[in-house]
């Protein structure tokens, strides 16, 4: 079932649909993307409930824009199908992250527990090993920064911060395929654990900071350049550039001087 949900958003998105246009009837669309018409509707009337689409009774399917309306779900949706967080939503989830992260550390140093330091010991070695061997980090990145939010004993922290490690998963394995962002986050990654295990929450949140300060950087880039590379591959966007080039030439062409 969510296979089907990603896919249908990868795809309307692939095929140049945007916020606000009406969607082909389930038979067209059916077709269009091979999809059995079970499987279509179940996918649909997920995207309904994500307010991903809106389905008007004898008006037809649209595509909603982005709003505050849209849920959590539908952001790592649209990230997990490659298709573009609107500019406000990545800035917005950065800082949201930086936040959150920076308030985790600190009362992973006031609750952290013996167990939680040998946890994040244990993952600092596996990164170590994983190095040794010429693996990328991403998945294990991730793991030690939730391993510190869980050191705060809260369940429902982890589960807010998760968030964003599930948006960028694949924007962050393409970070850590650089052996220098590799090497930065086990060097980092020790100093945080030193400082978490002397319960050093000034000196925690300052390491934190600036561990993800170059991070936050890299991914507003990242997702910007997706969402242009996005904006330029889309059929109606190309289709616009087109009208917008010869409306120009047509108002060039009365004069004579060169530009």
């Amino acid at each position: 079932m969510l296979d089907n949900v990603r896919q249908l958003v990868h795809l309307i998105h692939e095929r140049g649909f945007e916020p606000g246009d009406k969607l082909p009837s389930e038979r067209e669309m059916s077709e269009m993307f091979g999809m059995s018409r079970g499987a279509l509707r179940e996918a649909l009337i997920r995207l309904d409930t994500l307010r991903i689409i809106d389905a008007r009774p004898k008006s037809g399917i649209y595509l909603r824009a982005g709003s505050a309306e849209r849920s959590i779900e539908a952001m790592v949706l649209f990230a997990e199908a490659d298709a573009p967080l609107a500019p406000d939503e990545v800035i917005q989830a950065v800082e949201l992250r930086r936040l959150l992260e920076t308030q985790a550390v600190r009362l992973a140093c006031e609750r952290r527990t013996d167990e939680d330091l040998e946890h994040l010991s244990g993952i600092v070695k596996r990164c170590v090993a994983a190095r040794g061997n010429g693996e990328k980090l991403a998945s294990l990145d991730a793991e030690f920064h939730l391993a510190i939010v869980a050191a705060t004993q809260n369940d429902v922290f982890v589960r807010f911060v998760n968030v964003f490690y599930l948006m960028s998963r694949k924007r962050r394995e393409v970070y850590f395929s650089s052996d220098e962002h590799c090497r930065q986050s086990v060097s980092d990654h020790r100093k945080l654990l030193a400082a978490i295990a002397e319960r050093d929450v000034h000196k925690a949140e300052g390491l934190l900071r600036q561990h993800i300060k170059g991070v936050d950087v890299y991914f507003r880039t990242l997702f910007a350049a997706s969402s242009d590379n996005a904006a330029r591959s889309s059929p109606k966007a190309a289709s616009t550039a087109k009208k917008t080039a010869a409306t120009g030439k047509r108002k060039r062409a009365p004069s004579s001087e060169p530009a």
